[in-house]
């Protein structure tokens, strides 16, 4: 067996070690799981990657408090202490009336 320590970091053989040893299907699955658990330790990185995402556009509000851990109104006061403008989101015409259609429909077979 060979021994190779200059190219090769303490990281990196622990990595191979856990995948060798059947800990892991692959690299990418044990990432995965590492960063789960650092983000369940972590809220403010759970937090910085909402926000994040947030800001990008890439996440509705809800979908970033869920990110945070946070419900939505909570979300909103971490937006508004960075200094963060809350998006507006606003529907398409067609999701409007698709709602709206809904809304009488519920209203018409609930007999309200």
């Amino acid at each position: 067996m060979e021994y190779r320590h200059a190219k090769h970091s303490l990281l990196d053989d622990q990595i191979k070690g856990l995948i060798g040893a059947g800990y892991y299907p692959n690299k990418s699955e044990l990432t995965k799981d590492a960063l789960r658990y650092l983000f369940s330790r972590r809220q403010y990185l759970r937090v910085a990657s909402a926000v994040e995402l947030y800001q990008e556009g890439k996440v509705t509000l809800s979908r970033a408090a869920e990110i945070a851990g946070m419900v939505s109104e909570e979300f909103k006061g971490v937006l508004a202490e960075k200094g963060l403008k809350i998006k507006v989101e606003s529907l398409s015409d067609e999701e409007f009336d698709e709602g709206l259609k809904l809304i009488k429909d519920i209203r018409v077979t609930s007999k309200w």
